[in-house]
């Protein structure tokens, strides 16, 4: 049985809307060394989920009509 790749990234979220900080994290393409957040999870076991999050909105919602706008979303 095949896995989705929300599931295999983390658990899977419900989605309603493309927040702000959602569409920041996309421009970024989910890369989080400029990310207003990032210092929140150092020195922390728990992980960002926006990666997740933003995969998950472009599965249910589709791309945020956004200029400069990533090709792809860099998963790693």
């Amino acid at each position: 049985m095949l896995k989705s790749r929300t599931m295999d990234l983390g658990r899977s979220t419900s989605v309603r809307r493309w927040t702000k900080t959602a569409i920041e994290c996309y421009k970024r393409g989910c890369v989080c060394s400029d990310c207003f957040y990032s210092n929140f999870f150092k020195g922390s076991s728990q992980r960002c989920q926006m990666k997740v999050t933003i995969l998950e909105l472009v599965r249910v919602l589709g791309r945020p009509e956004i200029e400069n706008a990533p090709e792809s979303i860099i998963c790693g």
